[in-house]
């Protein structure tokens, strides 16, 4: 059923899927080491900027056109030993391999753990401690840390943001994958709603499920609704979907546009 479906929505017109939640990065020309960087963009953003194609890193050269600082971003390398070539990773948690540094780097020089856009806008490692401007990123999604039923989240977000989030393409799963590296609940809300009358899953934004990601057991077969209505949810460790009753209390995710 969930396949045609999918079908009648995208010939009807009723499908309103972008082609991508875009990433938003925001200059701070305050100069601060990487640690205390992070923190900045944390508290007033989502993290400091994780570049991810050369498409965003195109829009990250525009930004900072016509400017000589040297901005640290979101690459650290936890464990660097000299002459090794270690695991670079991500302040926000994201797994990208997109890469783009300068000719002979990283040069793993002993404390170079921390990464800055540097020489024609490629990216150079340095010592942590040094004071640079930065660049933060904005995600499309809010991961709220606080608990609640899924239609008190579903309230909560309509109220103070767009609406729960709909996963309903690759982009956006990834999106979300990154949004609960900051959970404090085990399982965290999505905008997913089963309905046991008619037996199958939508997203609240109107969508059927023409993108699914359930884990094992979960959202393929028939419901067991004697405990009540259900929705869907995300693990926080295996990034995969579940099928939970919607009387739980955990955190949430909203959007904060339009889908």
């Amino acid at each position: 059923m969930g396949s045609s479906l999918c079908f009648l929505l995208l010939f009807s017109g009723l499908w309103t899927l972008s082609l991508g939640l875009p990433r938003q990065f925001y200059l701070v020309n305050e100069e601060k080491n990487w640690t205390e960087a992070q923190k900045y963009c944390r508290q007033n953003y989502t993290d400091l900027a994780t570049i991810e194609s050369q498409e965003e890193m195109d829009v990250l050269i525009a930004l900072v056109n016509q400017t000589s600082s040297r901005y640290w971003i979101g690459l650290f390398g936890p464990t660097v030993p000299p002459g090794n070539n270690s695991t670079w990773v991500w302040s926000d948690g994201s797994n990208s391999s997109y890469r783009d540094w300068h000719p002979g780097q990283p040069d793993n020089n002993l404390g170079e753990d921390c990464v800055q856009l540097w020489d024609k806008n490629q990216w150079n490692n340095a010592r942590c401690h040094n004071l640079n401007p930065f660049v933060c990123y904005k995600s499309p999604l809010t991961l709220v840390n606080e608990t609640k039923t899924w239609k008190d989240a579903l309230n909560y977000c309509r109220t103070h943001h767009v609406d729960l989030v709909s996963v309903h393409n690759e982009t956006i799963q990834q999106w979300v994958k990154t949004a609960v590296n900051y959970a404090s609940t085990a399982n965290v809300w999505l905008g997913l709603r089963h309905t046991c009358t008619l037996n199958f899953w939508f997203w609240v934004s109107g969508e059927s499920l023409c993108y699914q990601n359930w884990a094992p057991g979960n959202g393929t077969g028939l419901e067991d609704c004697t405990g009540g209505e259900r929705s869907g949810a995300i693990q926080s460790g295996s990034k995969e979907w579940i099928s939970l009753l919607q009387n739980q209390k955990l955190n949430f995710i909203c959007t904060d546009e339009g889908q």
